[in-house]
């Protein structure tokens, strides 16, 4: 079912959605991470507390996905439940939400839906800006050493085949170490060498080992056979390399049910054009809606 925002529902099709889904923007530099933590500034707790201080009653809340500490969003999903929640609150609350985040949207959604349990796939995207430290360039890992990027494109490929990620995941990581990655891109672009990562969900610091071991690779530290050993070995003590949280980005989730991964077709539409041409053509989530949102503002 495509979601809509309330004030374009047809009075035959309000009585299905009872949810909501708040999308969220932010720089992860200023919080513990996004959930909710008693005491610690995360992205969630300061978005509770903007929904408290509007009387805002909510329960069943759930995110799209977790991020570290220092870690960034470009779409981040929070489904909620908050009968009380309306389209007038959308100005008001944008204003209160606390430093270093934004409110893209607030949309309606059909009662079953789940941020976590409703996507399909994450993507995650890391930046590195090949030159020395800048302090005008702190949401980057800054590397001024050469990379080897077919090594690291030979180890990315590799990945794409693995089932078990446990040297490349936290210890204790829950929901276990079986994972499948969908696609590891690597690109130049404005000045960034950009490592983006699409699958359909990732283990605690499995992203950044990944970037880690990567960067490693690129810069000839570790050889491809070393990683490729190491992950097939599930030796976690090999790969210690975890890149810096600030350079990490979740980039956007899809969660058109129809939707099946073919890495084809994204190579012909372009998997690297921006999320807005992309997700129309394939993804009603969520810009069918907010394309005609009057508080939408497309991302920078």
């Amino acid at each position: 079912m495509a979601m809509a925002p309330l004030w374009s529902l047809s009075s035959s099709s309000k009585y299905l959605l009872m949810g909501w889904a708040i999308v969220l923007a932010y720089d992860g530099s200023h919080y513990h991470g996004s959930a909710p933590q008693p005491g610690i500034a995360t992205v969630v707790g300061g978005l509770t507390q903007s929904l408290e201080r509007l009387r805002v009653d909510y329960h069943d809340l759930a995110l799209a996905g977790r991020t570290d500490a220092g870690v960034h969003a470009r779409f981040q999903l929070v489904s909620l439940e908050a009968p009380s929640l309306t389209e007038e609150h959308y100005p008001r609350l944008q204003a209160i939400l606390p430093q270093g985040v934004m409110l893209r949207v607030v949309m309606r959604t059909p009662a079953a839906f789940h941020a976590r349990h409703s996507a399909q796939w994450r993507q995650y995207r890391y930046r590195i800006r090949r030159a020395s430290h800048d302090p005008l360039f702190p949401l980057s890992w800054q590397i001024s050493h050469p990379l080897d990027v077919g090594a690291m494109s030979e180890v990315a490929s590799y990945l794409r085949t693995v089932e078990s990620f446990e040297a490349l995941c936290k210890a204790g990581s829950a929901g276990g170490f079986r994972r499948r990655i969908h696609s590891i891109e690597l690109a130049e672009r404005e000045g960034f060498f950009e490592i983006s990562v699409l699958g359909a969900s990732f283990c605690h610091q499995m992203v950044r080992r990944i970037v880690g071991a990567l960067v490693q690779v690129g810069r000839r530290r570790w050889s491809p056979e070393y990683v490729i050993e190491a992950v097939d070995g599930r030796d976690r003590a090999l790969l210690s390399e975890l890149a810096p949280a600030h350079g990490l980005y979740l980039w956007r989730v899809g969660y058109n049910q129809a939707w099946e991964w073919a890495a084809e077709r994204f190579l012909e539409r372009g998997f690297e054009e921006d999320w807005s041409v992309i997700d129309r053509l394939e993804l009603p989530f969520p810009l069918e809606w907010s394309a005609e949102c009057p508080h939408y503002r497309h991302p920078s």
